[in-house]
């Protein structure tokens, strides 16, 4: 079982066939977190990121403006929720179009938000001298290995790792065969991991 960095760098290797990577096995690495964030798409073929149930974090917040800044490890938005009238409110997540077009820009109550340029912008607006309580949940980045020993990706879904790393080894040597074995590979764990994603009832997105 693959549970340290040391061991999926030495699994790599194994797999890989090869002893004179070692030096950019860091490279290897960064390249699959940011598969396994982003996802990755190949001669037309897309692979969604990953967005398991450890990726998940909730957050308490105090709301002290209309516009707040993202947390620093957000990747994407499950819901928000803001406190007022004596209970947790879901605000509605919609376009820059949408918020603009339907939501006052007066203060007041938030009922709805959007995300962009690094904030969220919430509509009513929020006052300073009138701040609301609420909660961010979030699919967060995956905490690098290159400066942990290990995180819960790895400890839960050592395959998303492994094919990963294989993925951008494969790149690297140009091996295009390898590389299709790898994505293929990679697709499926990062399917399989996201089953585990938490259901929540969230209000309906609006789109332009």
């Amino acid at each position: 079982m693959i549970t340290t960095y040391t061991q999926l760098k030495n699994e790599v290797a194994d797999w890989s066939h090869r002893t004179d990577l070692t030096s950019k096995m860091d490279t290897y690495c960064q390249l699959a977190e940011t598969f396994i964030n982003n996802g990755y798409e190949r001669n037309g073929v897309v692979i969604k990121g990953l967005r398991c149930l450890e990726m998940e974090k909730r957050s308490s917040q105090s709301f002290d403006a209309t516009f707040f800044d993202l947390p620093t490890d957000y990747l994407e938005m499950k819901a928000i929720e803001v406190e007022y009238h004596g209970r947790r409110n879901p605000l509605r997540q919609v376009s820059p179009q949408i918020l603009d077009t339907t939501y006052s820009t007066s203060t007041g109550s938030p009922r709805a938000y959007t995300i962009h340029a690094g904030q969220i912008e919430f509509r009513p607006g929020i006052e300073a001298t009138s701040p609301y309580t609420g909660e961010i949940i979030y699919y967060y980045q995956v905490p690098t290995l290159t400066s942990n020993a290990t995180n819960d990706i790895l400890d839960n879904y050592p395959m998303v790792y492994l094919a990963g790393m294989m993925l951008a080894v494969n790149l690297y040597l140009h091996d295009d065969e390898q590389t299709e074995v790898w994505f293929n590979t990679l697709s499926s764990a990062i399917k399989s991991a996201n089953k585990t994603t938490g259901r929540y009832i969230l209000p309906k997105v609006e789109v332009c």
